[in-house]
């Protein structure tokens, strides 16, 4: 990134994040209260009503899904807050010239940070109720977080674009992130399904990154072939990203 871009880029997200919470009684506390609401309702039908366990026999359910469900988190509240960053930009885009993956960038990075807190946050909470977390496994982590970052990129591109020209991409892009949140390891445990089943939610991309992450906190072997395999699949998935976005650009101002 050329060094004027990169002041240009440091204001967009000072902006994203100054503007988030602006005018709301709690903040950033939101941003906190409702996945952890989230956690806490599908900890109690999941553990208490279906009964649902894991092979770590050390590890809560509620401990499980947060390992989780805040990666997943990370990913998709990227991808959904970015679906609108050239829709919402329209009169920014139309007077100032400059890249327009900024603006999808800095959506995309304003809303990882904040997760990123929260799950710092929810660790803390772990570490205080005694969950055994293995933290020199923290580079691994931040590998899968980073492999789920350049995911939300490349999809963030993708659907900001497609929104320009249809505008009904915001709900479609709400039920397919659903589907792949169900598609992926987050509030079951792979290893528990038969092995046809765990070949095919293997081809998931985002199941390798999300195992990953749990593994590595609990001082678990990594699958580095099929992590690999996931960081590949997303440098590619950010690259169709900006490849679509210059090739649409001289398009964008006359849908906007």
């Amino acid at each position: 990134m050329k060094p004027a871009y990169r002041s240009v880029f440091r204001e967009l997200l000072r902006r994203e994040l100054g503007e988030r919470y602006r005018g709301s009684f709690l903040g950033l506390l939101w941003h906190l209260l409702l996945p952890l609401s989230q956690l806490l309702v599908l900890s109690w039908v999941f553990s208490t009503l279906l009964q649902a366990r894991t092979q770590f026999e050390n590890l809560s359910y509620a401990a499980f899904l947060a390992l989780g469900l805040w990666p997943w988190s990370l990913f998709s509240n990227a991808v959904s807050n970015s679906v609108a960053a050239l829709t919402g930009n329209a009169a920014l885009i139309g007077k100032v010239s400059l890249p327009h993956h900024l603006l999808v960038d800095a959506k995309v990075t304003a809303s990882v940070l904040l997760d990123l807190a929260g799950f710092a946050v929810v660790l803390l909470v772990l570490l205080l109720f005694g969950t055994p977390l293995q933290f020199s496994g923290l580079p691994v982590v931040l590998l899968s977080l980073l492999v789920l970052y350049i995911f939300a990129v490349g999809f963030a591109n993708i659907v900001a674009v497609l929104n320009v020209f249809m505008r009904d991409v915001g709900a479609a892009i709400s039920q397919l992130l659903s589907l792949l949140f169900f598609l992926t390891p987050v509030i079951y445990d792979s290893s528990q399904l038969s092995q046809h089943l765990q070949n095919i939610l293997h081809l998931n991309p985002f199941a390798a990154p999300i195992n990953s992450i749990r593994n590595a906190f609990l001082g678990l072997p990594i699958d580095w072939l099929r992590l690999g395999i996931a960081a590949l699949m997303a440098i590619f998935v950010a690259y169709l990203g900006y490849a679509l976005l210059r090739r649409s650009r001289r398009h964008l101002e006359d849908y906007l």
